[in-house]
């Protein structure tokens, strides 16, 4: 009988896995079952996690028809917690070696009605008691769950081309899945069985996996046999040299300190509240410790938040080992796609390789993925803004300050959770946009106008024009264009109207779209340039490259600043003439702002009808008076009636 100091300790919950069937896996999980039972006092649970609901574990142990978690649900659901008390515990069969047993069902269908949801709940309340060894399959979702919860996996291989190569593939998804490596340990059973790989190239395949061989158990014929006797080896022939192996592992988990459990991993907050609540929590939980069972999970998430106090120290840290390595290998950071991809891959295994190596680091799944995604993102991306950028829903991204970025979603602006570290991070974010594009922005130039390569356009601010901090505004444009149907859709426009629009067109009428900042004149200048025919040549002029023509006769000329000597600048106004010469059809000015709006009225008086452009002005006639401001900014002394008579002439 285990002491109370013994049972209130926390409970190693060991897992032992595989990449196939036929390895041994679960003679060894019963084996070193048996084999802890009897050198410690806390009692040891055996947990199959066996779709298939064979009947293994009980043949072995000779316990028939065990009572199981299907059983459990069925009996004791509805159970009053006044009543119950420990009959949780006093449920589960227990061998005459003191090993418990508790399979998931005695059939496959009853197996299938076990979601991790409903057996962690469980689990978490038996830890209290037992130790547990979980017997688990190699498919998932099985082996997810049971990987987060576990302090040590032992991963159970022969030495055979079929295990190794279904070991590769099933590492590689659980690095992707920012599984902790570190927690695995590698047992070869019967590593010098006749037809076995060479002893020296199993060691050197796990070696370049990043993976240690632990424990090589040899051949052993007494072993099967054993088990055709319903006998443990480890009873029945301690001297073995198979079981001599065992006891390297037994030392293992002797000496493992366990970790606190991370039992919401695998499943949301909620799922884990509503199992404990609806279900278990007549069982699982007295009256004094879930009073809230969310209460309880909200603070070990708050005491998780208090250990990660040393968070963005740590990314510091692991970022400028990471650069280091990325330099030792002589890794460039491309924006092409392909490239882009597996750069990240080898940067994501790059930073998992430095997680592994930080000592005492007790982060779970979830903590690894998000800081390894948060540290993917700073060195590779546009740090915070990066999950904002990868949401197709958002249109515009402001960073007011460092630690406050607000979006805009369907119209309405809204403050975001994400932050940058300080100031400085934001500087260096800015920088990354627009280097590439031969620009840069410091305190001699405070300002920048640029375009990400996926077209959304950029304007950065700094100190010391940015009093605040450095300010950040990026206006993001949707993969497909907008079109009429979806005009009509949000009620923007009648069909009758747009047919009228798309006369106009068709027959080559000059139309200027005006509006308010971020009103929608881009989008809507290039719905209607749709109805252009894909025989006509079409010319576009802008100062950030926004239009999205899907005729095959298209050219697209954007404007640019001066370089960094103040020289070199290629403005609208330049363009608009040059585009003259090109044997244009159409042109479509983005956007008229100054003087091009003189040459672009020229145009549309000289033989190139039906041209477009857009103006900032809140009404029609307003905008006809900014057109003859613009016109005026030229310097050209002409007379406001020979403006007026032009614009009059040029815009139907």
């Amino acid at each position: 009988m285990a002491d109370e100091k013994d049972l209130k300790s926390e409970a190693k919950i060991i897992a032992f896995s595989g990449p196939k069937e036929g390895a041994g896996k679960t003679t060894l999980a019963l084996n070193l079952a048996l084999g802890w039972a009897g050198i410690q006092k806390r009692p040891v649970l055996v947990v199959p996690l066996d779709p298939l609901a064979r009947q293994e574990h009980s043949f072995y142990l000779n316990i028939k028809k065990p009572v199981s978690v299907a059983d459990l649900l069925r009996t004791l659901g509805n159970t009053n917690i006044a009543v119950v008390g420990g009959l949780l515990r006093g449920k589960i069969s227990m061998s005459q070696w003191g090993v418990g047993l508790l399979p998931l069902g005695n059939t496959r269908a009853q197996v299938a009605s076990i979601s991790p949801k409903i057996l962690i709940p469980i689990l978490s309340r038996l830890s209290q008691t037992f130790d547990i060894f979980l017997d688990v399959d190699s498919s998932f979702p099985m082996q997810a769950f049971a990987f987060d919860i576990a302090d040590k996996v032992f991963w159970v291989s022969q030495a055979t081309r079929t295990h190794l190569n279904a070991t590769v593939q099933l590492f590689n998804d659980y690095k992707e899945q920012h599984y902790p490596m570190d927690r695995l340990s590698v047992i070869c059973n019967a590593y010098d069985m006749p037809g076995s790989i060479g002893y020296a190239e199993i060691e050197n395949f796990y070696s370049k996996l990043g993976q240690e061989i632990d424990v090589f158990l040899p051949w052993d014929e007494e072993v099967m046999s054993s088990s055709n006797r319903r006998e443990v080896e480890i009873i029945v022939n301690p001297q073995a040299e198979w079981v001599k192996g065992l006891r390297l592992v037994l030392a293992k988990i002797r000496d493992l300190k366990p970790a606190p459990k991370d039992w919401t991993a695998s499943v949301s907050d909620a799922e884990f509240t509503q199992a404990a609540q609806e279900i278990w929590s007549p069982v699982l939980f007295n009256e004094t410790k879930t009073q809230n069972v969310k209460d309880h999970v909200a603070d070990e998430e708050q005491a998780g938040l208090a250990k990660l106090s040393f968070w963005d120290d740590l990314k510091q840290k692991v970022h400028k080992e990471v650069v280091h390595t990325l330099e030792i290998e002589h890794i460039v950071v491309s924006d092409e796609s392909a490239a882009s991809a597996q750069t990240r891959k080898r940067v994501a295994a790059i930073v998992d390789d430095i997680l592994q190596k930080q000592p005492n680091l007790q982060f779970s799944r979830d903590q690894r993925a998000r800081f390894s995604s948060e540290l993917l993102d700073e060195i590779l991306g546009l740090g915070p803004l990066e999950v904002l950028m990868r949401d197709p829903a958002v249109t515009e991204i402001m960073v007011n300050a460092f630690d406050k970025i607000f979006i805009e979603q369907k119209g309405k602006l809204t403050l975001t959770k994400y932050k940058f570290r300080n100031n400085d991070q934001v500087v260096q974010v800015i920088k990354r946009i627009v280097a590439p594009l031969g620009r840069r922005i410091d305190e001699s130039v405070p300002l920048v106008d640029a375009r990400l390569k996926d077209g959304s356009r950029v304007n950065a601010i700094i100190s010391p024009l940015a009093v605040s901090g450095p300010t950040l505004t990026i206006r993001r444009f949707s993969q497909k264009p907008f079109g009429p149907e979806d005009y009509y859709r949000f009620g923007t426009i009648t069909p009758a109207c747009m047919e009228f629009i798309e006369q106009c067109v068709k027959i080559r009428k000059n139309i200027i779209v005006c509006g308010g900042t971020g009103t929608g004149k881009t989008t809507f200048l290039n719905a209607i340039s749709g109805y252009i025919a894909d025989d006509e040549r079409i010319i576009t002029v802008e100062d950030t490259a926004e239009l999205r023509l899907q005729q095959p006769h298209w050219v697209s000329l954007e404007s640019r600043p001066p370089n960094v000597e103040g020289k070199g600048a290629v403005t609208i106004q330049d363009l608009v003439k040059n585009c003259l010469r090109m044997r244009p059809d159409r042109i479509v000015v983005g956007e008229c702002r100054g003087g091009e709006a003189l040459d672009m009225l020229q145009a549309m008086n000289t033989g190139h009808e039906g041209s477009l452009t857009t103006i900032h002005a809140n009404t029609p006639r307003d905008g006809l008076s900014r057109l003859e401001a613009m016109c005026m900014q030229t310097g050209a002394e002409l007379p406001v009636y020979v403006i007026r008579e032009m614009i009059a002439s040029a815009v139907n």
